[in-house]
């Protein structure tokens, strides 16, 4: 027997939340990589498009 209070029953996580917690970090996951992509749609494909001069 463990007397390390990291090692209690209590604090291990349920099969049901470690699924959520996989189905959530997915999704997050897939919203960042389409953020980055929209980022990168905005950026301008060459010195011309900007119009600073």
């Amino acid at each position: 027997m463990s007397t390390c209070p990291l090692h209690d029953r209590s604090m291990r996580m349920r099969p049901n939340a470690s699924r959520l917690f996989a189905i959530v970090t997915s999704l997050m996951e897939l919203a960042g990589w389409r953020a980055l992509r929209d980022l990168l749609n905005v950026i301008p494909d060459s010195n011309d498009d900007f119009g600073l001069f």
